[in-house]
């Protein structure tokens, strides 16, 4: 009995790092805000407000994923994946080549679908206001298809792509035929203002660094409440680095890694005085 008690106990799932029951909270509150949003029980559009930001939150969640798995079983990271998919609007799988492959080993090269110099203008507001529709619309002219590369090269990663997709297209259509209005309102709205929100931050953290430099190609956000909101993403120069590392431990690895080497004016304490040191940058 002990025995088969043991044996059923190895399947319960396992996280990596228990600091990811801030990852499971966030995408928990998310699908449940999303769900009573979507059914009236909560009928307010001011939960947006709510929303919108827990998608982001979610993307964050999806890309923290994607590099290194939140639970040590392939399973339970892929099922993390479908439900982590339904907070922020978007399969996992989808950001792999253009984030993982093509930002992480080409940053600010041509093949680099949030490559900083798509933004030309002189005004930087306008520069970090369309700068999202720049990528978006770059990863669409030259990105291929990843399925029939995963097809035969990695077979694992190509049926959990086709899972995802099917699942979540299946859901969305289904969704909005039975009421496209608050389909479109009280679930697509949110997921699409996370998304914009996480591509254009990588404005914020590449624009005029040093691209060739190991230590000065990013900036920093080190304030610890936004550093917990958004799971240690401020500290972006050692998650390039190390892209591998779980992101609980990224604040340390900054301070002994990065901070000695690196320019101290690449560090931010808060969101809104990097974004307005952006807004008001001289090109």
């Amino acid at each position: 009995m002990l025995a088969l008690e043991m044996e059923q106990f190895t399947y319960l799932p396992k996280l990596r790092y228990m600091a990811d029951l801030r990852s499971l909270f966030f995408i928990g509150v998310e699908l449940a805000l999303l769900s009573c949003h979507y059914l009236a029980i909560i009928d307010t559009y001011w939960l947006l407000l709510v929303t919108a930001p827990l998608a982001f939150i979610s993307c964050i969640i999806i890309h923290n994923h994607m590099h290194h798995g939140t639970f040590t079983s392939r399973y339970y990271n892929n099922v993390f994946s479908l439900f982590a998919m339904l907070g922020a609007g978007q399969p996992p799988t989808g950001i792999i080549t253009a984030h993982n492959e093509n930002h992480h080993n080409h940053l600010n090269e041509e093949c680099d679908f949030v490559q900083t110099t798509l933004s030309k203008s002189s005004h930087n507001f306008y520069n970090i206001l369309i700068f999202p529709f720049q990528s978006v619309a770059k990863m669409y002219r030259e990105k291929t298809s990843d399925l029939p590369k995963w097809k035969n090269k990695r077979p694992q990663l190509y049926k959990q792509a086709l899972l995802e997709r099917s699942i979540f297209y299946a859901l969305l259509i289904t969704l909005l035929i039975l009421n496209w209005q608050r389909t479109l309102t009280c679930l697509v709205a949110p997921w699409l203002v996370g998304q914009y929100l996480l591509i254009g931050i990588n404005l914020l953290q590449h624009q005029d660094c040093r691209h060739d430099s190991k230590w000065d190609h990013s900036r920093n956000l080190t304030g610890k409440l936004m550093n917990w909101l958004l799971l240690n993403n401020g500290f972006h120069t050692i998650h390039h680095i190390s892209p591998s590392l779980h992101w609980s431990t990224l604040p340390l690895h900054h301070t002994v890694q990065v901070e000695p080497h690196m320019n101290p004016s690449l560090n931010h304490r808060s969101l809104i005085h990097l974004l307005w040191k952006r807004i008001l940058r001289k090109p």
